[in-house]
């Protein structure tokens, strides 16, 4: 589990053996908190929403109160520690009630309380909204207390108010929130995410406010929610001091226990160990047969990121988890090999990159792949940053210069001068432009020579990454690389460098015939 460091003056608990430690969280300390007066009070008062325990009285499981008991942890002042938290869960853990039944807390005990509850959609907006406003109408103590209607809760005699939010109607500026509650926030994509960032600055001008925000991982850690799951973990990790936020994090990584072959022995142990790691409410209220049946319906990377709480960086991961790591084997293409260099660049963009592979001149000999040079931007230079164009040139230069170069493999796209430069050199440029059907097949021979282990690589993490990256887009015309959507940040140009770099060395060079000589005589 990530964890940060805590205050010397409390003591740290261990984690019970009965719940998943979580991927991610602060510790369990003996520090003072509310805790227990809310969840007294839920369990008093909060009836269950839709499902099979309609009306009845909500009891907390044992994880749902070591959550409360952190969200509403004292300082030694007796104000709240934390007033921004994220929950994130696997599908079919409770985040969605436990957060109404914390809002009707909040709407009942905070003075003027304002209190929006928020989703992505309209529809998601009313799920979390339902859930607190039946909790109401089914309690006959909170039934007295306020009065319920399709958007709005109001505290009966008093100022106070509850009231739904769906993101994608847009901002709205002005309000004050006493708290904030914000559901499946991987879905806050584009406008959406501002919306939340309004709504929170809000809550920010209040004294003791809380904002909440409760997930399923995403797809897209570029996104809002993903880069509030990021700064969690560095939160957590000690690399960002913010005692004022709380990250808990439930989730089982892919490659824990073997899920790769179904028919193996044992899988079905495997399979239901890793549920019961990622899921807290799992052999509860959650069916571990249910979520494992998952497994065998929907795509393995839907069900990792809904059922192991994973985030997956792209829709479809292009190499299978595993395959490009088995194929290393440290070291340099060794100087003077023949080889051929694949080149992907930019001006202004993600990256330019420059990759070696080695030309197989033996029966049984595999490619070897590496980076010879990598440029990217750096994240804090948006807008400010080109590629050091004089520098790329001399490094295509100085590799030309260590192995023997068969081809120079590129895309003519926006870097023509420096073909034409290079090109007038004697060096050898060779065009590869990026459509599907020169990619596809290149695409094709990267994937087998990998999954195969068909070829080896250094190990270079630039070009790991940015194969961890790539996405796979499939039409009439093949597969063929491609960004997770079009405007992400991670960059891919190692992976197509290395794919176009790849396809030509493994070409059988062409035999230039010899000159032939002859004479009017001859006829």
């Amino acid at each position: 589990m990530t964890t940060r460091a805590h205050s010397s003056a409390y003591e740290v608990l261990p984690w019970p053996d009965s719940v998943p430690v979580p991927l991610s969280a602060p510790p369990l300390t003996t520090a003072p908190s509310d805790g227990p007066k809310v969840i007294r009070w839920i369990e008093r008062h909060c009836r269950y929403g839709e499902g099979d325990k309609f009306g009845q009285p909500v009891k907390l499981e044992l994880f749902q109160k070591l959550f409360l008991i952190m969200l509403f942890e004292l300082r030694p002042d007796g104000t709240r520690r934390y007033r921004r938290a994220l929950l994130e869960v696997p599908k079919g853990n409770g985040k969605t009630p436990i957060a109404s039944w914390v809002a009707a807390y909040l709407l009942a005990t905070q003075r003027s309380a304002v209190i929006p509850v928020a989703a992505a959609s309209y529809d998601q907006a009313e799920i979390l909204f339902g859930d607190l406003r039946t909790s109401i109408d089914e309690s006959p103590t909170l039934a007295r207390l306020f009065h319920t209607f399709e958007g709005e809760v109001q505290v009966a005699g008093g100022p106070g108010r509850a009231y739904k939010v769906a993101a994608v109607a847009g901002t709205n500026d002005g309000q004050r929130p006493s708290a904030f509650f914000a559901d499946e926030i991987h879905e806050w994509t584009g406008n959406k995410g501002r919306v939340h960032l309004v709504i929170a600055n809000g809550a920010a001008k209040r004294a003791g406010s809380l904002v909440v925000n409760t997930t399923t991982p995403g797809a897209d850690l570029d996104s809002f929610a993903g880069k509030l799951h990021e700064y969690g973990l560095k939160v957590n990790s000690g690399e960002i001091d913010d005692p004022e936020f709380l990250c808990v994090i439930w989730g089982c990584p892919e490659d824990r226990y073997d899920l790769t072959d179904p028919d193996s022995p044992g899988f079905q142990d495997r399979l239901h160990q890793a549920i019961r790691d990622a899921n807290p409410a799992a052999d509860r209220f959650l069916s571990v047969p249910d979520v494992a049946s998952r497994f065998y319906q929907i795509a393995r990377h839907e069900w990792v990121r809904y059922h192991l709480g994973m985030w997956t960086t792209v829709a479809e991961r292009w190499l299978p988890a595993g395959a490009w790591e088995a194929c290393e084997r440290p070291g340099p293409v060794p100087d003077g090999t023949e080889v051929c260099l694949g080149f992907d660049g930019s001006y202004n963009g993600d990256s330019t990159a420059l990759v070696v592979v080695s030309c197989p001149t033996d029966e049984g000999e595999l490619p070897h792949v590496d980076v010879v040079a990598a440029w990217e931007r750096p994240e804090s230079l948006v807008g400010e940053w080109r590629v050091p164009i004089l520098e790329v040139e001399d490094a295509i230069r100085a590799a030309c210069r260590t192995w023997t170069v068969r081809e120079i493999v590129c895309d003519p796209y926006r870097w023509a001068r420096t073909y034409q430069v290079l090109e007038d050199e004697g060096l050898p440029i060779v065009e590869f432009p990026q459509s599907p059907s020169r990619m596809a097949p290149a695409t094709a021979r990267f994937y087998e020579a990998t999954t195969n282990a068909q070829l080896t690589h250094s190990g270079h993490p630039a070009l790991a990454r940015h194969l961890a990256n790539c996405a796979i887009k499939v039409d009439a015309r093949g597969s063929r690389l491609a960004k997770e959507h079009r405007h992400s940040t991670r960059r891919i140009d190692l992976a197509v460098a290395a794919v176009m770099a790849l396809e030509r060395a493994c070409q059988t060079p062409e035999i230039q015939p010899a000159p032939q000589f002859w004479s009017w005589a001859d006829l």
